[in-house]
């Protein structure tokens, strides 16, 4: 009779040890399967993420292309017309290639894209007499379609105005610029004709005006 005890208490251990095994083990399975389905939302969050930041990056290559070259043209100060050319030239080059990238690869290009520019101003009599400077680390305000150059590297300060070959000189130029700006956000056209705008110097406290074409 002890002998029969025994061996059922036995048998009920085994078994209650292998139902408390299969819980662990079913526990375990339960936990694997969440952390797999959690990592699944979190990598198409980032890839979501990921296609937004691209998309923006690629309109903001779009927007700094259409604007990148070179514009020669007049300004006027007191009653004499020198001549001014600005160079316009992209920090980073669009990225064409087919994998996927980190978003921290995507910030970086978000973070370092904007204009190296140079100013050169000359007396059309006088290619001796040219003055002007360059910066780096403009951007664009690619809402109102408007650059600002103020750095310590220029003597002057630049207010520019995006426009076009049609543009009347009494139109307003911040809506002009805006039109033009809206027209590149939206891909109605690929690339900028004309800038306009104003040169404050540093050395009085007049405002010249100076308008230029693309020539390259």
């Amino acid at each position: 009779m002890k002998l029969k005890i025994i061996i059922t208490s036995l048998c009920l251990a085994a078994l209650i040890g292998c139902d408390q095994k299969g819980t662990t083990d079913s526990t375990r399975e339960r936990a694997k399967a969440e952390q797999e389905a959690n990592n699944d939302v979190e990598n198409l969050n980032l890839a979501q993420k990921a296609r937004k930041m691209e998309s923006d990056l690629s309109d903001r290559h779009y927007f700094y292309s259409a604007l990148e070259g070179q514009y020669l043209g007049k300004v006027k100060v007191e009653n004499e017309f020198y001549n001014i050319k600005f160079n316009l030239v992209k920090s980073l080059p669009q990225y064409k290639g087919d994998r996927v990238r980190q978003l921290s690869e995507i910030e970086n290009d978000l973070n370092n894209l904007f204009f190296h520019i140079q100013v050169i101003q000359w007396h059309p009599a006088d290619m001796a007499s040219a003055v002007g400077c360059r910066v780096s680390q403009i951007r664009p305000d690619m809402a109102n379609g408007v650059l600002a150059i103020a750095s310590s590297e220029c003597v002057n300060l630049y207010t520019i105005n995006l426009s076009d070959l049609l543009a009347d000189i009494n139109s307003d130029l911040n809506e002009k610029a805006r039109s033009v700006a809206e027209k590149l956000i939206n891909k109605e056209i690929s690339r900028v004709e004309a800038l306009v705008g104003n040169v404050q110097p540093s050395t009085n406290a007049n405002t010249y005006q100076f308008s230029v074409q693309r020539v390259k």
